[in-house]
């Protein structure tokens, strides 16, 4: 029986100290699992926190320009900055406060209005290179070019901010600087835009406002920017679009103009809302030239179908309402429309479009045709409609530009321009001729009692 108990004992003795041994080292497993995962907790915070601020980067006062950098998404800490009217305070939207970058495009899909004004919209601004298409327009005759050349292509080099937010912000630094009789930036009012009927020589007035004073005009040809604030169809947004493309920190420049795309043509009443003193103009061209320069047999594109595709058929496939209405008082349905007639009924509802406005304009709008432009720009319309001086030194140097095709995209002395109006006259086919006379002819007719 003692022998029995002994072995009992030591039985109970030893399963004990296991069962203590057991406890104790459950409990360093777990203070070492509690340990383990504070620490991997720790550092996941400090990854997520480092994240967070590099996905809201904060501008350092003397860091690099916006297109030397990477995209830098704003909007939150633009929202939480206040009113300050300070670029230093808030470095983070210092470099647009300045006038360093410029805005480059907007998106406004997700805008929504209020009773204050809208919110949603956003902005990007990059630092474009106006030097070089100060120094030769026809190199960069678009905006677009203009964009690449200065390497603002896509996000990675755009500051992106909430266009609401940095206008108002904009807006009290440019009054704090004027109530302390500062112009290190300023906003220029525009000074005239520039609409047309497309391939009627847009290009060559906005070349031509370009070179006549290089250091004073600053010209936007069809820029994003308020091309996309047209297609709102809201006065206020457009207003803040062109106040953010006119802030410039350079002292010499004083004028500002926007050749807008020819579908603008059709939100002139928009522009009209905005700056309804500011004057503008028209260019239009004789339908049978204007209709070669889309379709000119010996250059146009055809598809396998026999579809023609040109900037004036694009909207085939949906056509817009304005342009099934002008189809239908002629008589014609849109499906049936041949590829000139098509393109003569889009030109003509961009004429159209024009005509209203001008029939409404106080005189602020001008009708200009193609024939003699240059003559036209240099002694009427830049002096008289635009109310900018034109010299002897300014009215050499838009000869000297229009000496070249405007849309050369290459050094401008390498590329002459010849007139060619005759010879468009020459080889258009019976069915340009019959679709302009159809659809241009009474829009020509009736814009030339608008015209210069």
């Amino acid at each position: 029986m003692k022998t029995s108990s002994n072995v009992d004992g030591i039985g109970r003795r030893r399963g004990q100290s296991s069962t203590t041994k057991n406890v104790s080292i459950s409990i360093l497993v777990g203070v070492g699992a509690f340990v383990l995962v504070s620490a991997l907790l720790f550092i996941l915070s400090v990854n997520l926190s480092s994240i967070k601020d590099n996905d809201v980067t904060t501008y350092e006062k003397d860091a690099p320009p916006a297109s030397t950098g990477s995209i830098r998404n704003s909007q939150n800490k633009l929202r939480n900055n206040g009113p300050s009217s300070n670029a230093d305070e808030f470095p983070i939207w210092g470099e647009i406060m300045r006038g360093e970058v410029h805005l480059v495009n907007i998106d406004a899909s997700g805008i929504r209005m209020t009773k204050d004004g809208y919110i949603g919209a956003k902005a990007f601004f990059c630092k474009l290179d106006w030097d070089a298409y100060k120094k030769d327009p026809p190199s960069l005759p678009m905006f677009r070019f203009l964009v690449s050349q200065s390497g603002c292509e896509g996000s990675r080099h755009q500051v992106v901010v909430d266009l609401a937010q940095i206008t108002e912000k904009t807006k009290a630094y440019d009054k704090s600087l004027k109530l302390q009789n500062r112009s290190d930036v300023r906003a220029m009012d525009p000074t005239g835009f520039v609409f047309h009927e497309s391939r009627v020589g847009s290009t060559l007035v906005a070349n031509s406002l370009t070179a006549m004073n290089p250091a004073a005009n600053r010209v936007y040809s069809e820029s994003n920017p308020i091309n996309n604030a047209l297609k709102v169809d809201n006065s206020q947004l457009l207003r803040d679009v062109v106040y953010l493309m006119g802030r410039t920190n350079r002292i010499e420049e004083e004028n500002m103009f926007f050749k807008v795309s020819s579908i603008g043509s059709k939100r002139i009443s928009v522009m009209r809302e905005a700056f309804p003193e500011t004057p503008w103009i028209f260019v239009y061209r004789e339908p049978v030239q204007t209709m070669m320069s889309h379709l000119d047999p010996a250059k146009v594109d055809v598809q396998k179908n026999g579809r023609i595709m040109a900037v004036c058929t694009r909207a085939r496939r949906n056509p817009p309402r304005d342009l099934y209405d002008l189809v239908e008082q002629q008589g014609r349905r849109v499906d049936e429309l041949s590829d000139q007639e098509f393109c003569a009924a889009h030109l003509a509802s961009l004429c159209e479009s024009a005509l209203r406005e001008l029939k409404k304009s106080n005189h602020h709008g001008r009708a200009v045709e193609y024939d003699g432009l240059i003559d036209k720009l240099l002694d009427d319309i830049i002096p008289n409609h635009f109310g900018v001086t034109v010299d002897d030194k300014a009215r050499q140097r838009v000869f000297e530009v229009s000496k070249t095709y405007s849309k050369a995209k290459t050094r401008s002395v390498d590329v002459n321009w010849v007139e060619d109006s005759e010879k468009k006259e020459a080889h258009s086919t019976p069915e340009i001729r019959g679709a302009s006379e159809l659809f241009l002819s009474q829009s020509y007719t009736e814009l030339k009692k608008y015209s210069v």
